[in-house]
């Protein structure tokens, strides 16, 4: 069978071990499925974060899959977790590779990169046997106890081992179409809770072999805002509320905001834009994934975000809520005006296209509400959408979408409902939107679709 040229190229420039990763469009949909079936925690991680996680995931795979053969034989964490360009964060790279093995697997932290809230890593298992490789790759692998990863703070115990922060928590995922004959990847976001070194162990893995090592955080600047202002609506609340910001952290990986919520019963997020220093106003949907929710005293909590691309904080200007910017160098806070389209703003649901799907946003209604042009073909069934410069092609009937020209996966077919053109929550996405099903006030149905541009 004759190889595609993307595959010659690869065994040409890259060692043999290394995988030419591949995409495959109907397995990332069903994880994004899959990942919709979560309930909300005490962490409260959005609907927002679970749409944008598995579709910047999905975007980098496509990438490596595509032309960018320098990003593929560079993959590293940074490639793994954020999109666009990284260079102004390669320095914040820890790429010495640490394993250890026993005579199953070897276990291996290919990179990571870390700052003061959260680290994050590429891992590789390679299975030793055949025994080995087979339950890897089985659905029996991946469970509670197939991962062991602790953030350690410096000092020591006096029963001699390390101490570790009380509030922490681990998100990961495996980068399936990286997978070899013997190998799998992962990549991991670990929660640091001020701790300066991981342990990382695979549980199937003899007692003792594990990995140890010192983190080099990205340092980071705090924007004192003390400004009280309207909040975005979360999952939980589609009224949304008012809140406090009392500070802002930035590094070019996260962004993490403390918080006091106004109204216990009136949740609300952070409603945050970033002036960069060309002027150009980015919005939380543009810019932020959000990670976590954390209670620290009271109301007062910890959001924390991550940046979908790395953030050059030398281009940030400032950060702005409700209407204010609050320079990063300290200087006076002074008045933004933003554009009242660029605020979260409500839209009716509509109903699932199966049992198993979700709900879809109505097109037009959408468009409107951005501002965006929106253009109805009668004989072809065809609406073109424009928006922050990017051309969305929807036919009805159909499930793939033309981005810019080039085909994308929506997950299910666009559909023509009383004169009224529904499609995926993926449509959002391709605009840099943050779509949230939100619950009503019994928080048992859900109320509609909020918009944050």
């Amino acid at each position: 069978m004759k190889k595609n040229p993307f595959a010659e190229l690869w065994e040409d420039t890259v060692p043999t071990e290394v995988p030419c990763p591949h995409l495959d469009p109907e397995d990332m949909v069903r994880r994004v499925n899959a990942a919709l079936d979560g309930l909300p925690s005490e962490r409260r991680p959005s609907m927002g974060q679970k749409f944008r996680f598995s579709i910047v995931l999905a975007a980098v795979l496509a990438v490596l899959a595509g032309a960018a053969l320098a990003v593929a034989v560079h993959f590293d964490v940074l490639d793994a977790y954020f999109r666009g360009d990284t260079s102004s964060a390669e320095d914040l790279v820890d790429r010495e590779t640490r394993s250890v093995s026993d005579p199953n697997y070897t276990l291996t932290v290919e990179s990571s990169v870390s700052d003061d809230f959260s680290a994050l890593l590429l891992v590789r298992v390679d299975a030793l046997t055949e025994e080995a490789k087979n339950f890897m790759f089985s659905d029996d692998f991946n469970g509670m106890d197939t991962w062991s990863i602790h953030p350690l703070l410096p000092e020591k115990s006096e029963s001699g081992s390390a101490a570790t922060p009380g509030s922490w928590g681990v998100g990961y995922s495996e980068l399936g179409d990286l997978r070899t004959e013997s190998s799998t990847f992962w990549r991991f976001d670990v929660d640091l809770a001020g701790a300066t070194a991981l342990r990382v162990r695979l549980g199937y893995m003899e007692e003792g072999a594990a990995l140890e090592f010192n983190l080099t955080p990205a340092e980071s600047v705090t924007v004192d805002v003390d400004a009280t202002g309207p909040g975005a609506p979360p999952l939980e609340n589609a009224r949304g509320g008012d809140l406090t910001v009392h500070s802002v952290t930035l590094s070019p990986l996260t962004c993490q905001a403390e918080a006091t919520i106004a109204d216990p019963d009136r949740e609300a997020d952070p409603l945050l834009f970033f002036l960069m220093e060309d002027g150009t106003l980015l919005t939380t949907g543009q810019s932020l994934t959000s990670v976590s929710a954390q209670r620290i005293q009271g109301e007062t909590w910890s959001f924390l975000y991550r940046f979908q691309s790395v953030m050059d904080l030398s281009q940030l200007a400032a950060v702005v809520f409700d209407g204010t910017a609050y320079p990063l160098d300290g200087g006076k806070p002074h008045a933004v005006e933003i554009d009242s389209k660029l605020y979260p703003f409500y839209l009716p649901l509509m109903d699932p296209i199966t049992e198993e799907g979700g709900y879809i946003l109505p097109v037009e209604a959408l468009c409107q509400a951005l501002g965006a042009s929106y253009e109805w073909d009668e004989e072809t069934q065809t609406a073109t959408c424009i928006y922050r410069d990017t051309t969305i092609v929807l036919t009805v009937g159909s499930s793939t979408a033309l981005v810019d020209g080039e085909p994308e996966d929506l997950g299910e077919p666009v559909v023509l409902w009383d004169g009224v053109l529904g499609a995926s929550w993926k449509l959002s996405e391709f605009w840099g939107l943050d779509t949230t099903a939100a619950f009503d006030e019994t928080q048992t149905e859900r109320a509609c679709w909020v918009v944050i541009p």
